[in-house]
């Protein structure tokens, strides 16, 4: 958190189940009790996964709070949307729960992440229009893939007018550990990039993007990430090629 601060960035992101539920509570050793509320941004999710019944979403909301020692969450998600996850919450109100805390001002900014198709995700965007953003799972291996419809959730959440947070930029490392062929191949075109650097200039050159997450378990990837951000450059044509043939590799 130091070195990430550091190097001036702010945005944290946790989620009640991370870490077998210990994310929450590293985020206020690490963070809260150590930085003034306003020197960063946290971001925290209700676990959709657990909830049973409409009455238990104060019980876990209030139950982050602590866990963090955050005064409010600057961003605040349903976890996990889908077909199955958002009739739960549809059926519990969990949106109408978000959005009373809102009011209370214990959540500053509120959406959801999501992982499903197209169809549901224009569905939720359609019933709820006052969402403030959506987290997708956005990198350029999946990006055309059909399963995971990861253009055509973005291009859908563009035509809402919603801000995007991408998650799973490096496809949880798969982006960063490449098969030999494939990064010797960027590594000749460019010795000094990394491979992950490469997932992470293609989520950031989207429209609509204001973030980008990324996972990181060494200093060298804080350093390496930071990096990239410091001096953000869009992908020229020539590594949009490189990249196809990544994804031929893979």
């Amino acid at each position: 958190a130091d070195k990430f601060i550091e190097k001036g960035f702010n945005y944290f992101d946790t989620a009640y189940t991370y870490h077998d539920e210990k994310s929450e509570g590293a985020i206020k050793k690490a963070l809260t009790e150590r930085y003034d509320r306003k020197d960063y941004i946290l971001a925290d999710k209700m676990p959709t996964i657990l909830v049973k019944s409409g009455d238990e979403y104060p019980m876990y909301f209030n139950r982050q709070l602590e866990r963090t020692g955050a005064e409010y969450f600057d961003y605040y998600l349903m976890h996990n949307m889908g077909k199955d996850r958002y009739a739960k919450a549809t059926e519990f109100g969990g949106f109408e729960f978000a959005e009373e805390m809102k009011k209370e001002g214990k959540i500053r900014k509120f959406g959801f992440s999501f992982h499903d198709d197209a169809e549901t995700l224009d569905r939720i965007l359609t019933e709820h229009p006052d969402v403030d953003f959506v987290q997708l799972q956005i990198n350029y291996f999946d990006w055309n893939n059909k399963i995971i419809q990861s253009r055509l959730c973005y291009e859908t959440v563009v035509r809402h007018g919603k801000p995007i947070i991408v998650m799973e930029p490096v496809k949880g490392g798969t982006l960063a550990n490449l098969p030999k062929e494939a990064a010797d191949l960027l590594r000749e075109f460019n010795p000094d990039a990394s491979p992950a650097s490469y997932a992470l200039r293609f989520a950031a050159s989207l429209d609509n993007v204001f973030m980008v997450l990324s996972g990181m378990n060494t200093m060298e990837q804080v350093l390496d990430n930071t990096s990239v951000f410091d001096n953000l450059t869009p992908l020229n044509e020539d590594e949009k090629e490189i990249l196809e043939k990544v994804i031929k590799i893979i």
